[in-house]
């Protein structure tokens, strides 16, 4: 079901469209300035410096523009990055005013000022981190809350967070990173307490309030990341993490009524997160996008030679269209498992492209041979093509993963000389248009699916027969041979 924000964000310009839509950001920006600048405007008796706040506040929105404008387009045109940011910008300040105003004199290293850079962070991209951080310590010195030392200390506590949040690939960094927040915080406490003149014990002392405030930082993190993901509906590492758990119950059906698919789809996410991670792609996304771009086999899955075990196959008994119309059905099946399971809507998008608008050849070429009039859009996918380079690596590692497990004899130049023929394929049908890959990446991609796929699907040796001879030794078994 669409969020709010998904209903909302149809009236926000689509990447791509930036001359019509200059008018719904200045909008956007002088709402954010104007509701930023209102705490400040309340809490100042002089009208000059109201005034020069709400300068220097309108300011520091937008330069924030401008930064996103020009290096960060892909959050500068989406209306869910953006409103993401502008709900932080404003938490900030309205955080930063509430606590001057109810604890006045409070330490500056108790209260959790890398919160919004690690929110950010995790929401969106690191250097929008980068960016908050400035915007929250410059706030803070305008509200008092930072003088002198501490400032350096907030963005070094700030800047530890967004480099500890950045890539969080494992259950167990989310950890690490989190001590990594509340230790750098202590420090940071007692050495600006330290460089202000305080004495040892006093500095130790605001170190222990540091590790406080770090502490109430990851804390209020972790309670306030899933509330942004369920109103914004953002994907993000954490979430991603918990989709790759093998009990995800959706997962568990996977691995429960189709295993061939299931193993299929792990070792796809082999490739595809392999890949990514050499192109700078998300490994993540790839990863976890392949675990689940097959669920909808799961409605028959004995349709599907990797679950077939050796059964008859049905389509023995089928005629080629009805064969092609059950087998690209998955992809409309499974958007609507991972929708009726709320799978994020980067996982929906993957399942949905994950075979584009390619075709099912096999069927095709079953149906030319019988004779008789084959129409081409009988025998194509009505999928989406990939809009990703996460969604264009499944994409590819699924194909060449299935063809050259149907190799026979595979060799490392057989198995490359598929993988090329497939990337060739999907090239030459005009499957990757829209994902953004360079013919650089694209090589790169062939290059890491040649590897990986040699490695798995190479030559074996033929073990001998251990039970010849058996007869004549059987005395031996129990004895050790001596020289």
């Amino acid at each position: 079901m669409p969020s709010l924000l998904d209903r909302i964000a149809r009236l926000w310009p689509k990447e791509g469209a930036l001359s019509t839509s200059s008018g719904q950001r200045v909008a956007l920006g002088v709402a954010t300035a104007l509701m930023a600048s209102v705490p400040f405007v309340l809490t100042q008796e002089s009208l000059l410096t109201a005034v020069a706040d709400v300068v220097l506040v309108s300011l520091l929105v937008l330069v924030g523009g401008l930064y996103l404008n020009a290096n960060e387009q892909s959050v500068w045109t989406r209306f869910r990055d953006v409103a993401i940011l502008a709900v932080i910008v404003l938490g900030v300040v309205y955080g930063t005013w509430l606590s001057a105003l109810v604890l006045p004199g409070v330490p500056p290293y108790v209260l959790p000022i890398p919160l919004a850079p690690i929110l950010a962070t995790l929401l969106l991209n690191p250097r929008v981190g980068i960016i908050v951080a400035v915007v929250g310590v410059g706030v803070g010195v305008l509200f008092n809350v930072l003088d002198g030392p501490h400032v350096v200390g907030s963005l070094l506590a700030a800047a530890a967070g967004v480099t500890a949040m950045g890539v969080i690939s494992e259950r167990s960094k989310l950890i690490s990173a989190g001590g990594l927040v509340v230790a750098v915080t202590g420090a940071a406490a007692m050495g600006a307490t330290l460089i202000e003149g305080g004495i040892l014990s006093g500095a130790i002392v605001a170190g222990g309030l540091g590790l406080v405030g770090g502490s109430l930082t990851v804390i209020l993190m972790l309670g306030l990341l899933p509330v942004f993901e369920a109103v914004f509906g953002v994907t993000t590492d954490v979430r991603l993490l918990e989709l790759a758990n093998p009990g995800n119950p959706l997962l568990r059906r996977l691995m429960m009524e189709a295993p061939g698919t299931y193993s299929h789809s792990v070792m796809t996410g082999n490739l595809a997160e392999t890949a990514a991670l050499e192109i700078g792609a998300s490994g993540l996304l790839a990863r976890v996008g392949s675990y689940y771009h097959d669920i909808g086999k799961i409605r028959r899955p004995g349709f599907f030679v990797e679950n077939q075990a050796g059964a008859q196959n049905p389509h023995d008994n089928t005629s080629p269209a009805l064969s092609a119309l059950i087998i690209t059905a998955h992809v409309r099946e499974g958007v609507e498992l991972a929708e009726q399971y709320r799978l994020p809507a980067e996982i929906v998008e993957i399942v949905r492209q994950h075979h584009g608008t390619s075709m099912v050849m096999y069927f095709y070429n079953k149906a030319a041979a019988e004779g008789g009039p084959v129409y081409e859009a009988d025998f194509r996918y009505a999928g989406e093509r990939p809009r990703s380079r996460e969604a264009a690596l499944v994409m590819l590692a699924d194909s060449c993963e299935a063809a050259v497990r149907a190799t026979t004899k595979p060799t490392p130049p057989r198995i490359e000389e598929v993988v090329r023929k497939v990337v060739s394929a999907k090239l030459a049908d005009h499957q990757l248009d829209l994902a953004k890959l360079t013919l650089a990446e694209i090589e790169s991609v062939i290059g890491v699916y040649t590897r990986m796929l040699s490695s798995v699907y190479h030559p074996r040796m033929e073990y001998p027969d251990v039970v010849s001879g058996r007869d004549k030794h059987a005395g031996q078994r129990n004895k050790p041979s001596r020289a």
